[in-house]
């Protein structure tokens, strides 16, 4: 049992592998690999969706397909912040898109 597990996680760990940028964060080549891994994952993630919107599929694939999304959100998650880290090197920063305020900021007596 042990065996297959671990085979079944290596083979995993080998198709996610292609996802990884191995170019430093602070090289032009950086750019060009996370360009062209960030856009497989993306168009992946879309073409799971259209299959999930529009294949009439059996239980046990809209389960696998579903799983495959979060996948793919994950992996657009790790080429987000990836992105943020080279950026942040250059000096170069991103609003965040969900500021959080600390209530004691906030003036209500208007």
């Amino acid at each position: 049992m042990k065996n297959s597990l671990d085979l079944n996680l290596m083979e995993e760990l080998s198709n996610l592998e292609y996802f990884v940028v191995k170019s430093p964060v602070n090289s032009q080549e950086f750019w060009k690999e996370w360009q062209e891994k960030y856009s497989r994952a993306f168009l992946s993630r879309v073409a799971v969706k259209k299959v999930l919107r529009t294949r009439k599929l059996t239980y046990e694939e809209i389960k696998r397909y579903k799983a495959l999304l979060e996948v793919y959100e994950e992996l657009l998650f790790y080429l987000e912040n990836i992105k943020k880290l080279a950026l942040s090197l250059r000096g170069i920063f991103e609003p965040t898109s969900n500021p959080e305020f600390d209530d004691e900021d906030i003036d209500f007596d208007f």
